[in-house]
């Protein structure tokens, strides 16, 4: 269904560009930390790279309104405000981060937040999507059940894997859908099946094989097609338009095996 497109063009740039830079050891590394609290002033977490304690990490924050794809409001913030318990829990007190939300300038009552921490052009998610309705406490939001490769936590400590799955480790993720640039146009999969939104993912077969089926943050995909460009851990999650592929942008997630 699938068809080689400027994105998946860029994507096997990023692959060789990867591949020229791992002959020269670098510091730099996917960044360990999420969101620990969301009340009706603030959002809080914490971000870190375990490799470089020094290497300060820009975050990125999206807030979704209850039924919409694409963020109502994006927040900006450095992840280098003190914190007695990550003192404790990771040596280096100096990773938390806090901003404030003026949630009256939003309609609707419910949200979801997603963080990031920013490297370049590349977006590496921290932690999982937090539910956040008005009026509720402040108390810990921190709402997933994704495991987080981290070391000597406690009050950031990490939730244990669910039974029957098994971590893939990292895989570029992003979106697509059946439209002309996307797809091809064809409306239906490598697979034969009609592709649908929250279920329908391309990934190189030889990793994953047709009717696999994986957890992508608190949503289980089956492996329905395939793409020219798609060779290695890409997966490419389908979208039911255009413009709600391109919301997903390109993020780095932990993917887990459904056994």
């Amino acid at each position: 269904m699938k068809k080689k497109s400027l994105k998946h063009s860029l994507f096997a740039l990023l692959s060789l560009t990867v591949v020229i830079a791992a002959a020269f050891p670098s510091k730099a590394a996917v960044a360990k930390g999420k969101i620990t609290r969301v009340d009706s002033t603030s959002i809080c977490g914490w971000a870190w790279n375990p490799d470089d304690t020094n290497d300060v990490q820009q975050v990125e924050l999206h807030i979704f309104q209850s039924g919409k794809a694409e963020p109502v409001k994006y927040l900006h913030v450095t992840a280098d405000e003190y914190r007695e318990d990550l003192a404790v829990d990771l040596k280096d007190g100096w990773h938390g981060f806090s901003v404030k939300v003026d949630w009256s300038q939003f309609s609707g009552n419910d949200f979801k937040i997603k963080a990031y921490t920013v490297k370049g052009d590349e977006y590496y998610i921290l932690g999982d999507t937090v539910d956040y309705k008005k009026g509720s406490s402040g108390a810990d939001k921190q709402a997933s059940k994704v495991p987080e490769d981290t070391s000597s936590q406690t009050a950031a400590q990490a939730a244990t894997p669910v039974t029957g799955e098994r971590s893939l480790g990292l895989f570029s993720v992003c979106g697509y859908c059946n439209c002309e640039k996307c797809g091809g146009g064809s409306g239906l999969t490598y697979s034969g099946t009609v592709p649908q939104a929250n279920h329908t993912i391309a990934a190189d077969l030889s990793i994953l094989p047709l009717g696999s089926k994986v957890r992508i943050g608190n949503v289980i995909y089956t492996v329905e097609d395939i793409g020219s460009a798609i060779q290695g851990n890409i997966i490419d999650v389908y979208c039911d338009t255009h413009e709600i592929a391109v919301s997903l942008g390109l993020t780095k997630q932990e993917v887990f095996l459904v056994q």
